[in-house]
């Protein structure tokens, strides 16, 4: 009899663990959990992720440097970088990016992937938290984060310190997460109206959704000039 109680009882832990460490990576448990989860995947995160060259190009790259193309030298920050897709993206586009790159990222395991992929002079590997960032105001003509928001501790204050350091006239793109998980989340979901409205609220305007993955939207967003 006492299996008709611990199996189900089983079944709930289960799925409980599933949504916790798989889905939702950690993030109702603390940021050490989240960092040390991507440091366990470090050496498998490019097999699992399988990023596709052509796709990171035309979705990220081009984008980009379409709408900063008055700009000879750009500086980009790239939060919560993992294994430096962004930093590639760029590479791949060969002379048409000119500029310098920072790949921040919490991982040391995930940075060092990303150094053994794209160990270049233009890219710079910094260990560190996305909030506070660890640098002075409008510092940068592009600021990325994709596929990260949801599993930082505050996506708000994260987000309101990218837009700290991103420059007037500079281009933010980051990322909302959709699809049935994405509704896990408890307290965390943004649905689209209110994801424009928090980046609005910042004092982005022009905020473009495209769509991208199954479960991620594109979204861009620009700090407006100076008055």
């Amino acid at each position: 009899m006492i299996w008709l109680y611990l199996l189900p009882a089983l079944l709930l832990l289960a799925a409980f663990l599933y949504w916790g460490l798989v889905i939702t990576e950690g993030v109702y448990f603390g940021r050490r959990l989240v960092v040390w989860l991507y440091d366990l995947t470090a050496p498998k995160y490019e097999g699992i992720k399988e990023f596709n060259e052509l796709a990171e190009r035309f979705f990220i790259a081009q984008p980009l440097l379409q709408l900063m193309d008055d700009y000879a030298s750009l500086r980009v920050l790239d939060v919560a970088a993992g294994t430096g897709r962004v930093a590639r993206s760029f590479y791949l586009e060969g002379d048409a990016f000119a500029g310098q790159i920072i790949s921040l990222e919490a991982s040391g395991p995930m940075l060092a992937v990303g150094r053994d992929l794209a160990d270049r002079p233009d890219t710079h590997w910094l260990q560190a938290l996305a909030e506070p960032l660890p640098f002075a105001d409008a510092q940068f003509e592009i600021v990325t984060c994709l596929e990260a928001l949801e599993f930082l501790p505050s996506q708000e204050k994260a987000l309101a310190e990218m837009v700290r350091v991103l420059r007037p006239d500079g281009v933010l793109l980051t990322t909302r997460r959709k699809g049935w998980e994405a509704h896990t989340f408890i307290g965390r979901y943004y649905s689209e109206a209110r994801f424009v409205e928090l980046l609005q609220g910042l004092g982005l305007i022009n905020v473009m959704v495209q769509p991208w993955q199954f479960d991620y939207e594109l979204v861009f967003a620009i700090k407006p000039p100076e008055e």
